[in-house]
This record gives structure tokens, C-alpha cells and sequence, in this order.
């Protein structure tokens, strides 16, 4: 499959990165930084391009420039025959078939954990087959697990995947910070941190089970659990992270076009 992408910013690199590791794939890629684009011309897969030539290279492209950009990029894709991805926040399927032409599209709000190969990505898919569908869910596989929702949803979405992780980031700094203060050295920290983390999460995963259901479990009456729970319910830290994930999600509606 030919594969074409436009923009090597941070989400952009982290995809190309993937890409590259699939010999069978042909990628293209755009891009004004000549410095950004020679660390991946190297690869015998990649090839530099034009958006214009994209037209006439590419089974599928994916576009993953900066807002302010994409109106020109998806101009120079006028009347492109293949599949059209985006990965640029905001950008819904409508405003792609308007200023393209393009029927096949996907949105995509994917993170940057794709980089350890642990993303995940919403998707809303529009003008495909079930068949072509499949076909181009073997290039998305490199952006992790893939849920597929309603397109309504994107700015909810936008701020549990894309932002969501800088708040997790907060949470883990916060741990790693008080770790410090009661004398844990911090790799040491570090280490026991993310394990509590990891383990955390693959017991929701693993059992399906609320998470209220592992907080009492591990809440002994009279405890230390209880006494730092307490202190977190009279700070409104849960309510504040509600709120944070809220105030993302109504720039990201202030953001759809």
C-alpha cells in the first residue's frame, strides 16, 4: 500500500516512526522542514513529496499538520481518489468532503503513547466498505487500539485521549513528588510509581470491575488508605480533574469546524 503523510510535527513523527517499520508499505511524505524530513528520508520506504503529487502516489493519506494549515493542504488534495485520514483536532469529516471532494474519509484522535505502542485512537469512519475499512485498519494498527465512535463525540474524545494524558502526566509528577518528600530516592521513585500505575490499570482491564470497587477493596477501616482519601474528597481533587477534562472538552467544541 502507498501511503502519504503531510506534516512531521510531534503527532506526525511519532506516525512516520511507525510506518517506516512496515517494509511492504510505500510512504510519501510532505513536509517544509528540511531538517524534520531528512531523519526519515534515510529509510529505503520514504520518499519526499508534493501534496499535489500525493494525488497520483497515494492509496491513503494522512494529514497531521497544524490547524491553522490544513485548509491549504486539504485545497492542494482536491479531487484525491483514495482514502483521506486526519488526525488534526477539530477538523470534521464534512469540512474534509467540502474543501476535498473526498467521499472515503476517517477522523482520527489518536496519542502519543503510539510511540511505545500503547496508543489508542477514536475513529469515525465515512464512505467506506466493510471491506476497505479492514484494508485500511491494518495502516491504522499503528496508532494502538481503535474505537470507533460517533463523530459527535470527537470533542469528548479530544480531551480523554489527547489531552487526557498530560493530566495522567500530573498525576504520576504528584506521586513521584510526594515519594521524594518521604525519602524515596527519585529513579527509585520512578520505578515504583509507574508500577503502581501499570498494575492499577491492568486490574480494570483485567477484571472489567468498577474502580470503586478496587478503592474499598484496598480501604481498610481505620487506615492509612482512608486518611489520604479523606484528604483528597475535602480538597475536591475529584471534581477537579471532572472539571479539567470538561474545560478541554468545551475548547475542543469551540474548535470543530
Amino acid at each position: 500500500m502507498k501511503v502519504g503523510v503531510v506534516g512531521v510535527g510531534n503527532m506526525g513523527s511519532a506516525i512516520l516512526e511507525k510506518l517506516v517499520e512496515n517494509p511492504t508499505l510505500l510512504l510519501f511524505v510532505v513536509e517544509k522542514d528540511r531538517k524534520k524530513l531528512s531523519t526519515f528520508l534515510n529509510s529505503p520506504n520514504v520518499s519526499e513529496a508534493t501534496v499535489e503529487e500525493l494525488k497520483e502516489k497515494a492509496d491513503v493519506v494522512i494529514v497531521a499538520v497544524k490547524p491553522q494549515d490544513v485548509v491549504e493542504v486539504l485545497n492542494g488534495l482536491r479531487g484525491f481518489k483514495g482514502v483521506l485520514v486526519s488526525v488534526v483536532a477539530g477538523l470534521s469529516t464534512n469540512k474534509m468532503r467540502e474543501i476535498t471532494g473526498v467521499e472515503k474519509l476517517v477522523r482520527l484522535m489518536p496519542n502519543l503513547a503510539l510511540k511505545v505502542g500503547r496508543g489508542i485512537a477514536a475513529a469515525s469512519f465515512q464512505g467506506l466498505s466493510e471491506a476497505e475499512k479492514e484494508r485500511i485498519l491494518t495502516v491504522l494498527s499503528i496508532f494502538g487500539e481503535i474505537v470507533e465512535i460517533d463523530e459527535r463525540l470527537f470533542p469528548a474524545a479530544t480531551a480523554t485521549i489527547g489531552s487526557g494524558p498530560a493530566f495522567v502526566f500530573v498525576l504520576v509528577e504528584a506521586f513521584l513528588d510526594a515519594c521524594v518528600r518521604m525519602g524515596i530516592p527519585f529513579e527509585k521513585a520512578r520505578e515504583i510509581v509507574c508500577g503502581v500505575f501499570e498494575g492499577s490499570i491492568a486490574l480494570l482491564k483485567g477484571t472489567g470491575e468498577h474502580p470503586a470497587v478496587w478503592k474499598h477493596r484496598i480501604t481498610s477501616p481505620a487506615g492509612t488508605t482512608i486518611e489520604g482519601l479523606a484528604v483528597l474528597e475535602r480538597s475536591g481533587a475529584r471534581g477537579s480533574l471532572i472539571d479539567a477534562l470538561y474545560a478541554s472538552y468545551l475548547k475542543a467544541k469551540e474548535l470543530e469546524r
